[in-house]
């Protein structure tokens, strides 16, 4: 598995934190992007799909995250 560039992570979370801005703080949103990562790195079979799927999962984690939070 090849690793993903930390400029490619820090641009998904920044993207993220933008769409969750006032939900959540920079921290949180990149927390969950790199928590994201290291466990769909394991996981992802095909490394060509690793950004959709992480693009894809944090998005899910934020928005479940804001839902418990009674925002969503």
């Amino acid at each position: 598995m090849t690793a993903m560039a930390p400029d490619l992570l820090a641009s998904i979370a920044a993207e993220l934190a933008a769409h969750f801005h006032g939900l959540f703080t920079e921290a949180e949103v990149t927390f969950v992007v790199e928590d994201s990562y290291r466990e769909l790195e394991l996981r992802c079979r095909t490394p060509h799909y690793l950004e959709i799927l992480l693009r894809k999962d944090a998005c899910d984690r934020l928005r479940q995250m804001a839902r418990y939070r009674g925002a969503g």
